[in-house]
């Protein structure tokens, strides 16, 4: 096939590379040549990227790999791929990859649609694939989830097909449905809920319907007594608005129930006051009570004049010196009684405080005494103390430690001859002398003794007299305390002279105040009789339409008159009653009257559910059966796929492959036929001898060798064994583990895709043996035939570096003569 070749790839900070790599593409053989880690797999590896977008091995894992694309010292880079002439009818010649260390990936390949998978399953062979077929061979399960299977499916484009076999699956029964579909269970369950719902709501519906008709009797009934005597015609269904209309005026019923009770009110007001007045009252008794009256205010306001005057002239005095006095007019004995105790403490208070200050006097001048005479004492005491001019107990301890060192009569300080004074042995004077120093010191030792007890006791006596100068009175604070006791004791006197006096007073205050109270109450009993007898007439007549004098007594007239109200109360507030029930009974009519309208409403949008749900099962069951028609057709398009291509493209293209490249191999890989052309598809993999007979898995029967040979040619058989779309065909390093003998089959094999199915090849090798032969035996062989050598290395600063070689065609005049 011949079509338009990859033209150039331009490389940017991608991966293992670094830096800018131009590589040129066109020609019918390129072969890349590095060594490992130089990056030979990343130019293959940007012409996926160039070509489809992505890198396939690396995206089916899922793991982010865009973020790891720019080369770790560069912030981004670049792919640019384009080709000798469009290979589609859109023109497109160039494909680009924009990306960066902060997840930017921009991608314009070259190919679309299903030309991406094609090129990715058909015509780049990376080693990743190379050794996911090579895992194919182990893998002993036969199931259809096995790698095998599942690579197949996708290599044959089965997977749709199996997708729609395995997905209309249950169509092929109702009860894989319920179980697959939630929402046909859902279906079901619904329609069985609506049909529930339709036997409960006609249940409803008939208990609100009896519900209204005995609503609407009572609601008749209730109208016939409130319009007694009134001729209206009442419908056999009643209309909730005009019946409302009815029970509107309402006005009448309350206002005769207000004019009523306020009537009631005042006659039952009229009646307490009249039961107030005596039967026997009289302007004789009023006139009488107001005498008494008068006598007592004059006895009141004489004893106010008298002895009253001069009890609240002392009051006053004594005022000034406690003003919280409650008020003479309201109680004078009470008041005298306060006052009297008040004045009796405040004089015991104050003789109280002379008393302690002339105890605080005494004491103070006893502790001045006692601290001068201690302040004596110890200044006598310390010139003894310092009369002694050496430390006496310091000398004698001293010389007793000489004692025991004289021996005769030789000082042992100064060395004289103690014996020429003749006055006695030395160390009897020494003994002497020991004892008086003692005797002195003891002397001493109870002057300190004597010292410190008079010096604790003056400063006892100063804190004596600190303590008692707060309580010395000074000589104005003393004059003006007993100024006021004694003119405490004076008022308690005077006071003690009028208790007789305020005591009258207190009596006279309370008979005149009830001569008061007994003269007002017989004057507003006076008023009262004169007065109430008009309003209780007017009231009598408005009420019965009699005067009182109809009756024995106003008594008598206010109760029947009460009683007659009563009555007419108790038939207003019934005919109110029976208005407020007809209403409220009206307002459960209207509810009852909507229940029903509501669910005969409700039953209706229930029976078209019911409708709509039918329905939709019978769509359901129809789809059901078009899915089942569709899944049985795609069952036997993918046994026709899989008959046609295993049997007459696939095994025959892989055994011509290898056998060309294993020639020396007695078995042979293939695929096993399917044994039905209905069911999921199962990939095994089976050798067949030399001879025909089948054989062990190609795991069990080659060698690692020829299991690598297998693998290549499968991929290759897998991209001849379809329709090709375009020219191109890239391997990464598909030479592993074979001989010379393959490796020689091998490099025949490539010079046939290229130079008689004109294929160009892309060619990544690690050997440089292998390199140098691939590039002697692809070599061109005609005019316009060409070949690229690419090797990738590093320069000093670590910069990627592509070294170009191209090989023309030339005729060999050697051998052509």
């Amino acid at each position: 096939m011949t079509g338009p070749r990859l033209s150039t790839l331009v490389i940017e900070n991608f991966r293992s590379l670094r830096g800018k790599v131009v590589i040129p593409l066109d020609a019918q053989v390129i072969l890349v040549h590095g060594t490992n880690g130089m990056g030979k797999t990343s130019v293959l590896s940007a012409i996926e990227l160039g070509l489809t977008g992505k890198i396939r091995h690396l995206a089916e894992d899922d793991n982010g790999y865009q973020r790891f694309l720019t080369h770790l010292e560069a912030d981004g880079g670049r792919i640019d791929l384009t080709t000798t002439a469009p290979l589609r009818a859109d023109g497109k010649t160039a494909g680009t990859l924009v990306f960066g260390q902060k997840s930017l990936f921009n991608a314009n390949p070259l190919l679309a649609g299903d030309d991406l998978g094609f090129f990715a399953e058909r015509c780049y062979l990376p080693q990743a694939t190379l050794g996911r077929l090579l895992e194919l061979y182990d893998a002993q399960s036969t199931d259809s989830a096995s790698p095998l299977t599942k690579f197949v499916k996708q290599i044959l484009g089965l997977d749709p097909l199996d997708a729609i076999v395995d997905g209309l699956h249950a169509a092929g029964h109702v009860s894989r449905i319920r179980n697959l579909v939630p929402g046909y269970k859902d279906l079901e369950a619904q329609r069985k809920g609506v049909a529930t719902d339709l036997v409960s709501n006609q249940n409803r519906l008939s208990v609100a319907v009896d519900a209204k008709n005995a609503r609407q009797e009572t609601v008749r009934s209730l109208l016939k007594t409130l319009l007694a005597g009134e001729p209206v015609a009442l419908a056999t269904d009643l209309d909730p608005a005009a019946v409302r209309v009815l029970l509107q005026d309402e006005r009448t019923e309350d206002e005769t129930l207000s004019r009523l009770t306020r009537m009631r009110s005042e006659l039952v007001g009229l009646s307490t006051s009249w039961q107030s007045v005596p039967v026997d009252a009289a302007t004789r008794d009023r006139a009488e009570q107001e005498r008494l009256e008068t006598l007592a205010i004059g006895a009141l306001s004489h004893w106010r004049n008298a002895a009253g005057g001069e009890l609240q002239a002392l009051l006053d005095e004594i005022r000034p010196f406690f003003p919280d006095l409650p008020s003479f007019d309201a109680d004078p004995e009470a008041l005298h009684k306060a006052t009297l105790q008040r004045v009796v403490d405040e004089a015991k208070r104050c003789r109280s405080l002379l008393a302690a200050g002339d105890e605080a006097s005494v004491t103070l001048a006893k502790a001045e005494a006692t601290i001068q005479r201690s302040n004596d004492r110890v200044g006598e005491l310390d010139r003894l103390l310092q009369a002694s001019a050496q430390d006496v107990r310091t000398l004698a301890n001293a010389l007793a430690g000489i004692a025991p060192h004289v021996a005769g009569e030789i000082c042992p300080v100064c060395d004289r001859d103690y014996s020429e004074h003749q006055s006695g042995p030395l160390s009897a004077h020494i003994a002497t002398k020991i004892g008086t120093l003692t005797t002195e010191a003891g002397r001493l030792q109870s002057l300190a003794t004597e010292r410190a007890e008079e010096t604790t006791r003056l400063d006892q006596a100063r804190r004596e007299k600190l303590g008692v100068e707060r309580s010395v009175l000074s000589p104005e604070e003393r004059a003006e305390l007993t100024n006021r006791a004694g003119n405490m004791e004076g008022y308690g006197q005077r006071l003690g002279v009028l208790s007789g006096a305020a005591s009258d007073g207190t009596r006279l205050t309370r008979e005149a105040s009830a001569a008061q109270s007994v003269a007002a109450l017989s004057r507003r009993q006076d008023d009262t009789s004169t007065s109430i007898l008009p309003e209780i007439d007017r009231l009598v007549f408005e009420a019965g339409g009699q005067r009182v004098s109809a009756f024995a007594n106003p008594q008598d007239a206010l109760a029947q008159t009460i009683d007659t109200i009563d009555q007419q109360i108790g038939a207003a507030e019934a005919l109110i009653s029976t208005r407020v029930r007809a209403t409220s009974e009206l307002g459960l009519l209207e509810n009852d009257i909507q229940l029903v309208q509501k669910l005969e409403a409700t039953r209706k949008e229930l029976l078209a559910r019911s409708k709509e749900l039918e329905d939709a099962v019978a769509g359901v069951d129809l789809v059901r059966e078009h899915a089942k028609d569709l899944a049985e057709a795609s069952d036997r398009a993918r046994s026709k796929i899989v008959t046609s291509v295993f049997n007459n493209t696939l095994n025959k293209v892989w055994r011509d492959l290898f056998v060309r490249l294993a020639p020396s191999e007695q078995f042979v890989p293939s695929f096993r036929l399917p044994q039905s052309e209905k069911g999921s598809v199962e990939a095994v993999l089976e050798t067949i001898h030399r001879s025909g007979k089948v054989s062990g898995s190609p795991g069990a029967m080659l060698s690692q060798g020829n299991l690598n040979t297998a693998a290549l040619t499968l991929f290759l058989a897998l991209h001849l064994s379809v329709p090709a779309r375009m020219p191109w065909l890239v391997l990464d390093d598909p030479v592993q583990s074979m001989d010379d003998v393959h490796i020689a089959q091998f490099a025949a094999l490539l010079r046939t895709l290229s130079k008689g199915l004109g294929k160009q090849l892309v060619v990544a090798v690690h050997e440089r043996a292998l390199f140098d032969y691939l590039t002697l035996e692809l070599s061109p062989a005609f005019p316009g035939d060409t070949l690229i050598s690419i090797e990738i290395s590093r320069n000093f600063e670590g910069t990627a570096v592509a070294t170009p070689r191209v090989f023309a065609y030339s005729e060999d005049r050697a051998i052509a003569a």
